[in-house]
């Protein structure tokens, strides 16, 4: 192999282990968010990311990379943007966000529904989980899984709209990708969405998304059960999730 190949493969190799604890943070954060059971690893999402960044190396400008193997801050930002958008794609793969959760969703609501007429009240979550016929750990799952398929969509949404930052982009320990302008934009336009969810979907989205708490910590945080978060967590991405699509 040619010196010349070599020396830059070697280059390459070094600048994107500088990169790994970056991509570790991310994917990180990306699976505390995952519901429980999901039968995804962390190291999964780390090396989905991991090669994304090798792939997309060959699409730096020239000049990202200086002598010493260093790479520029707009080429660390890209290829970690790549890296979050491959471990999204990676769980889109799965089966977060396809037609069997919206046709989940639906059967969950459309129950819940004929339990609110028959029993003239909002139904507890024994009551939905046996009207469903599942377990209650599953139902609780289930919500889990359907709130986090919102999340995905959120992604999607920013991301369509060319902010490749995404969604997370706006919560603690970011990455300050690109344009500042649109970032404001886009951040008005998600607080006037935080505005019409209620009190208590906001404090849950705040333990989830800043403080980084489970949904068993939140639970015994607000004294609820954890098919009640699972809810008010699902309730609260479909909402801002509809709202942002709506802006955007």
């Amino acid at each position: 192999m040619d010196k010349e190949v070599v020396a830059v493969k070697e280059k390459r190799n070094r600048a994107i282990l500088t990169l790994l604890p970056a991509i570790r943070k991310i994917a990180k954060q990306i699976y505390s968010h995952l519901p429980e059971g999901s039968g995804t690893e962390l190291e999964d999402l780390v090396n989905e990311g991991v090669l994304a960044v090798l792939r997309a190396f060959k699409d730096l400008k020239k000049g990202s990379l200086d002598k010493e193997g260093n790479l520029s801050p707009e080429a660390k930002n890209y290829l970690l943007i790549r890296a979050k958008g491959a471990m999204f794609d990676y769980l889109r793969s799965l089966d977060f966000g396809a037609k069997n959760i919206r046709s989940a969703e639906k059967k969950i609501e459309r129950v819940k529904e004929e339990l609110r007429q028959k029993l003239g009240r909002e139904p507890t979550e024994e009551e939905l989980a046996a009207a469903l016929g599942i377990p209650l750990e599953e139902l609780v799952k289930l919500e889990d899984k359907i709130g986090f398929s919102y999340l995905l969509s959120l992604e999607e949404v920013f991301n369509e709209k060319n902010y490749k930052g995404g969604f997370e982009a706006f919560l603690p320990n970011g990455e300050n990708v690109e344009r500042e302008v649109e970032k404001r934009e886009l951040l008005s336009k998600l607080v006037q969405a935080l505005k019409k969810l209620d009190d208590r979907e906001v404090l849950v989205l705040q333990l989830v998304f800043f403080e980084g708490l489970k949904t068993q910590d939140i639970a015994d945080i607000l004294n609820l059960s954890l098919g009640r978060v699972a809810q008010i967590k699902k309730r609260a991405l479909k909402k801002l999730y509809k709202e942002m699509e709506r802006y955007l």
